[in-house]
């Protein structure tokens, strides 16, 4: 009897190292940056963590690119994830970036709002003030981002009437301003008559009520910004440091994995390189 007693209470003291030992080889890593990519890296995480039990993926809100960038540089974060408009490519000392995907910069607006597409002109007299309501009457609310944004780097572009108007935006009392990708779609969902900017792939991510408007009658999609009928989309990166951790190098590379790409690809992201290699 003493002996079976013995050999359950060593079955079970052996079941315990092997649970404290799982426990502290259990590992996180920290990722933050842009928001229009947070929504993609919990989806992502969660499908790792599958096949990585002892990782766990948190992302962490409200940074930024910019923010993500001295966050993972300096130690705070394992990962960070940046945009940048168009084609431009990240660089960082001491530090990988890889693009993971492009997504269409679009104009969104609340779901159950009717309207479908606008033109550039109607586009350029929202932000000039001239256009204040919508079809039905109801009153448009546009909510702003900062000037030094990657969004309003992209309204630039598309002219020198719509910088003209931006900045004339900016100068008019009572608007509303978003900072951050998540506070302009919480602000867009919330705000009646809203419309404001977006991406594609948090709209998809996040599972937000929000509406990514046509323009000219081309709809934003990633087979859209791959043929250039839609001009507007932002490049998402992943970034690690060189020396960074075995696990934030091991999920970086798991972004850009065959599975990795699948995923992104089901939210809205055009995947360049992977095309390439096909």
């Amino acid at each position: 009897m003493q002996t079976l007693r013995w050999k359950y209470f060593s079955a079970w003291a052996l079941i315990m190292v092997i649970f404290m030992a799982t426990a502290l080889a259990a590992e996180t890593v920290k990722i933050g940056g842009t928001g229009g990519a947070l929504g993609v890296m919990r989806v992502l995480g969660d499908a790792y963590k599958k096949d990585h039990p002892t990782v766990d993926v948190v992302v962490v809100a409200g940074l930024g690119s910019g923010g993500g960038r001295k966050a993972l540089m300096g130690g705070a974060l394992d990962l960070a994830v940046t945009s940048r408009p168009g084609k431009a490519v990240e660089k960082l000392d001491g530090a990988n970036a890889r693009l993971y995907g492009r997504s269409p910069f679009v104009f969104a607006v609340p779901a159950k709002n009717s309207i479908n597409n606008l033109t550039i002109q109607e586009i350029i007299d929202i932000f000039g003030g001239k256009k204040i309501t919508w079809p039905n009457g109801e009153r448009l609310r546009l909510i702003l981002r900062p000037l030094t944004d990657s969004d309003s780097e992209i309204l630039f572009n598309i002219g020198s009437d719509m910088e003209r108007a931006l900045k004339a935006a900016h100068q008019r009392e009572g608007m509303s301003m978003a900072i951050t990708d998540e506070e302009s779609a919480n602000l867009i969902e919330s705000t009646p008559g809203a419309i404001g900017s977006s991406t594609t792939c948090l709209i998809l991510a996040e599972k937000r009520a929000l509406k990514a408007l046509s323009v000219k009658g081309v709809a934003p999609s990633a087979k859209s910004i791959a043929d250039g009928a839609y001009p507007w989309f932002k490049s998402f990166y992943v970034v690690n440091k060189m020396d960074g951790s075995a696990a934030a190098r091991s999920f970086a590379e798991f972004v850009t994995s065959a599975r990795g790409e699948q995923l992104i690809a089901k939210l809205g992201h055009w995947l360049p390189e992977a095309a390439e290699r096909r």
